[in-house]
């Protein structure tokens, strides 16, 4: 039976609040947000198993995914570019952080 920890919680909640910011000031309106909502409400109350499942849930890496999007420029600091190395960051920083919640991943 696999097992979950919170270890990494706090890293996992920042990781996931950031990434939930950007796309709300970015005005993605995909339900992949709604899931990252769900996901930062499961670490809020410690519960890493859904939040785990979350992760597992969305998809990442191919065309037509979550992680498959332009974020527009809505800041005069921004660059098409720089923004979408700042959302490849925060997602993958994301990811990164979500797979620490399997106590057995090695």
């Amino acid at each position: 039976m696999h097992g979950y920890t919170d270890v990494q919680v706090i890293s996992q909640r920042r990781a996931t609040n950031a990434l939930i910011k950007f796309c709300d000031d970015h005005e993605y309106g995909v339900e992949g947000v709604e899931e990252l909502r769900v996901c930062l409400k499961a670490l809020n109350r410690i519960d890493m198993r859904v939040a785990f499942e979350i992760y597992l849930g969305m998809p990442l890496g191919r065309m037509g995914c979550f992680d498959d999007w332009l974020p527009p420029v809505v800041f005069k600091h921004e660059t098409p570019e720089y923004n979408r190395a700042v959302f490849e960051a925060l997602v993958t920083q994301w990811g990164l952080l979500m797979q620490l919640a399997k106590s057995d991943n090695q």
